[in-house]
């Protein structure tokens, strides 16, 4: 049609980014037009009509042809989620007529589009800006006056929505709703998991929803259920540490542990190393809490504490399955400790997690948990103690740019050191000698600490010292 003119912004690259330039949109088509047809009016002139146009809907252009004639329409070709998310963060987000309905699937598809109740909208924009963004959480937390969305980038938060107080109790059901919650229930703590689809992707958040002076604050932890690249190789380890890593696992038996503060990666790693694993011929069996992804050629085996499926109760019977090889979580009191060992010390390779500063704590952690010294000398293999840093934005150098949202940063990477026990180690053990002595032994043989390894990250250009001091390994 001679009236019809396709946007710049329609060749490829055009993204969310740009189409968020719009944000001051004066919507003059229906809501019900919009979800129906996936298309927004974006501006209008005496001779042109700029519409947003999704990619699913391109047959709408020619009606739009009809309706605005005689003037030209000039489209902009948008993905479906971008859409959604445009949608869900600039276009009739008031307060009013808000509703919440139950859906009759139990997944939900972030891309669609409601015409009745805007809070569904809005959910759907900020997960999607997450996944797109890359976020490990979601916080939606209500102030005095306010609804502030916050996400998780490369461990960091940042505040990228403030909503009117109005919205938070349809924000919040619609959460509750989506996560099989109880609506009524504004009181006690409640968590939850919900399913959506992406992209025809599946992904898992993690809902915590606790009570506070204002309201209630939420918090989604995003899980992404598609097989990723979990390649040792990937997660920053030295050429040293990583050499020791991988030669401790053709070890048929003993305990490998991962140390550090909450959120240093340590699941990440044990995962990168069940990976590395003959998963044809050996029975890998993972206990987690939360089973964060899922892993082809692998039992894993979701914790609850509430119904008496703890960590203990669940590796006492997994031991009665003939496993080769297994991953336990977290070692978080004296019984589960003891059963990894005994279980080490019967022929099967353990891995596990400990929260302890530095790899050398985790010898008096095991103390500590009531294990004698024999057996931690016997059973111990290697310890990695790690922390997760932001990496520089290779683009820009650190300056910030448009791909690291200005930041000067763009993903993580681990600051690490590792141990492997040798005789005199473990004779140093048996001794019950403190972790002072043990570390002096450690660092004659060429142990790097993760001050050293940090300092590298920042010689090579990998990360910047204001962001190693921020990690407090300065």
């Amino acid at each position: 049609m001679k009236n019809l003119k396709t946007a710049k912004s329609n060749e490829p690259g055009f993204n969310i980014i740009e189409f968020s330039q719009y944000k001051n949109v004066e919507c003059q088509y229906t809501c019900q037009f919009i979800k129906n047809s996936r298309c927004v009016k974006i501006r209008e002139s005496e001779n042109e009509v700029t519409v947003a146009v999704a990619k699913s809907k391109l047959d709408t252009i020619k009606l739009l042809a009809q309706v605005h004639e005689p003037k030209q329409i000039r489209h902009i070709i948008v993905n479906d989620s971008d859409f959604a998310e445009f949608i869900g963060n600039f276009v009739d987000n008031t307060a009013e007529g808000f509703s919440c309905r139950k859906e009759a699937d139990s997944e939900y598809r972030l891309e669609d589009i409601s015409g009745e109740a805007p809070a569904v909208n809005i959910i759907n924009a900020i997960c999607l800006e997450a996944i797109r963004r890359s976020a490990s959480d979601i916080h939606i937390q209500g102030t005095k006056d306010s609804v502030n969305i916050r996400l998780r980038i490369d461990g960091v938060l940042q505040t990228v929505r403030v909503f009117n107080k109005g919205i938070f109790d349809t924000l919040t059901s619609r959460i509750k709703i989506m996560s099989g919650l109880n609506v009524m229930e504004n009181r006690l703590c409640q968590d939850g998991r919900m399913s959506v689809q992406t992209g025809g992707k599946n992904l898992d958040f993690r809902v915590s929803i606790v009570p506070s002076v204002a309201g209630q604050n939420i918090v989604l932890r995003l899980f992404n259920n598609e097989n990723e690249n979990l390649s040792l190789e990937n997660l920053g380890f030295s050429k040293e540490n990583l050499s020791k890593i991988k030669m401790v696992l053709k070890s048929p038996h003993g305990m490998i542990l991962a140390t550090g503060p909450t959120g240093s990666g340590k699941t990440t790693t044990l995962h990168a190393l069940l990976k590395e694993m003959d998963d044809e011929h050996l029975k890998i069996v993972a206990i987690e809490d939360p089973v964060e992804k899922v892993i082809n050629g692998i039992e894993q085996i979701q914790v609850n504490d509430e119904i008496g499926l703890t960590f203990e109760s669940v590796l006492r019977r997994i031991l009665r399955h003939d496993p080769d090889v297994i991953m336990v979580g977290e070692i978080r009191d004296r019984e589960t400790a003891q059963l990894a060992v005994r279980a080490s010390l019967t022929g099967h390779l353990i891995l596990s997690t400990l929260h302890t500063n530095d790899s050398i704590s985790a010898v008096s952690r095991l103390r500590n948990l009531g294990i004698e010294p024999y057996l931690i000398a016997g059973t111990l293999k290697t310890v990695i103690a790690q922390r997760l840093v932001r990496k520089t934005c290779v683009p820009c150098k650190g300056k910030g740019c448009e791909e690291c949202g200005f930041t000067g940063y763009k993903g993580r990477t681990a600051i690490s050191e590792v141990f492997s026990l040798d005789d005199n180690f473990r004779a140093m053990i048996e001794k019950n000698k403190p972790e002072t002595e043990l570390k002096k032994y450690l660092i004659k043989q060429g142990f790097k600490t993760l001050k050293e390894d940090a300092a590298l990250k920042i010689k090579s250009g990998i990360s910047t010292k204001k962001e190693i001091m921020r990690e407090g390994l300065l």
